[in-house]
C-alpha cells in the first residue's frame, strides 16, 4: 500500500487519507491513514484503519510493516489476536465491525525517516485465522471475441499450418482384401493444438513449406 507525498498530507487530528483498493485472500480492502492521528491517538502518533470492502465476512490474522528504500522492514504493527471482519452492511446501519483500527501505529516523525522518494510504503500481510474458511477462486471472465476468432479459422485452409490426412480402409463382403478410400483432410493450427490437444501437437514434425502434413 502506498501513500504518495506523505509529508505534505494534512496532519490535523481526525483527518485521513484513503489508499487505493487492493485484493487479499479473495476480499477487497482499503486502508485509511491519519497522519495527525485520530481523537484517541497519543500526541504525535499516526493512526490507521484496515477496512473490509467486501460483502462477505472474513476471519484473519494480519500485520503491517513500513518498508524503507532498501526494502527493509522498519516498523511493524499487528493485531495480537485474530480479527473477524464482518462484511459491508448492505442495509447501511451503524455496524463497524468491518473496520480494524490502530490508533497508535507509529510516530509521524519516525515515518518521515523511512519514506521512499516521498512515498510511505506499507506492506500488508494476511492469512486466514479459520482453517476451514476457503478463498474463492479468482473470477476469470469468458472472452467471446477470442472464441469467435478461433471458430472463424476452424478448418480454414488458408491460415492452417498443420494438415491431418486420415485414411481408412473399406472392407468388402466375403473377401479378404480391403479397398483403400481417398484420405480425409483436416486443416488445423499448431498453437491451438498445443493448448487444446497436446498429443496431436506432438505428432507435428518440423514445418516445411509453411505447413506440416501429418
Amino acid at each position: 500500500v502506498r501513500f504518495h507525498g506523505f509529508a505534505e498530507l494534512p496532519a490535523e487530528t481526525g483527518r485521513s487519507e484513503t489508499s487505493s483498493e487492493f485484493t487479499c485472500l479473495g476480499s477487497q480492502w482499503i486502508m485509511d491513514i491519519y497522519p495527525g492521528g485520530d481523537e484517541e491517538s497519543d500526541e504525535g502518533m499516526v493512526a490507521l484503519d484496515l477496512n473490509n470492502m467486501s460483502y462477505k465476512g472474513i476471519h484473519t490474522k494480519f500485520r503491517f510493516s513500513i518498508k524503507d528504500s532498501d526494502g527493509r522492514y522498519r516498523e511493524t504493527a499487528y493485531a495480537h489476536n485474530s480479527y473477524k471482519f464482518e462484511g459491508l452492511d448492505v442495509e447501511g446501519d451503524d455496524n463497524e465491525e468491518w473496520i480494524w483500527c490502530n490508533v497508535n501505529f507509529v510516530k509521524r516523525s519516525t515515518i518521515l525517516k523511512y519514506l521512499v522518494e516521498g512515498t510511505l510504503v506499507i506492506e500488508v500481510q494476511m492469512r486466514l485465522a479459520d482453517p476451514t474458511q476457503t478463498i474463492p477462486p479468482p473470477f476469470i471472465p469468458e472472452n467471446p471475441a477470442a472464441c469467435n476468432a478461433i471458430r472463424k479459422i476452424f478448418m480454414d485452409e488458408k491460415s492452417a499450418d498443420v494438415v491431418f490426412q486420415v485414411e481408412h480402409q473399406k472392407g468388402e463382403s466375403n473377401a479378404r482384401k480391403k479397398a483403400k478410400t481417398s484420405p480425409t483432410t483436416f486443416h488445423a493450427h499448431r498453437l491451438i493444438l498445443l493448448q487444446c490437444a497436446p498429443q496431436l501437437a506432438e505428432l507435428c514434425g518440423p514445418i516445411e513449406n509453411n505447413f506440416s502434413p501429418v
